[in-house]
């Protein structure tokens, strides 16, 4: 788990504050802002993706997607898919350290990025979809149960 200064914070919060409400107001059904408290899933991507980076993509979504429904539809639980090599995304590549592909998880309080986790681990468990699902799975639920 990663712990940053208040600026650092800050900036990033603010990319993703952002880009959620940009998000909102473009759906035109949705009025309203994200929640202030929520968990981001953010997996950072080559513009040109081999299989096995198409595989945790898809891995993720179905993750996020089965795992938290609900939460997917409030608000509490976001997931965005993020081109790192494309210029517009530069402020979320160099806020996460971004060097190839990842999934960040990222806990937020009071719409302001609390902490957040490279979760590493879904390269090793790549090979075996039920275990990357699960991996991915538990880390959401303990920020989810974190950002409450």
């Amino acid at each position: 788990m990663r712990h940053f200064s208040k600026t650092f914070v800050a900036a990033v919060a603010s990319v993703l504050v952002f880009s959620s409400f940009a998000e909102y107001a473009t759906a035109a059904e949705e009025s309203k802002a994200p929640p202030k408290n929520r968990v981001v899933a953010m997996y950072f991507h080559r513009t040109q993706r081999c299989p096995t980076c198409q595989k945790m993509g898809s891995y993720t979504e179905e993750a996020i997607k089965t795992g938290f429904a609900g939460q997917l539809k409030d608000g509490t639980v976001e997931l965005h898919f993020i081109d790192f090599q494309n210029e517009k995304n530069a402020a979320y590549t160099k806020a996460y350290k971004i060097t190839g592909p990842a999934l960040i998880v990222a806990k937020v309080a009071d719409n302001k990025v609390a902490e957040f986790k490279d979760l590493k681990d879904i390269w090793s468990n790549v090979g075996d979809k039920k275990a990357f699902i699960k991996y991915v799975q538990d880390q959401i639920k303990a920020y989810e149960a974190a950002a409450k």
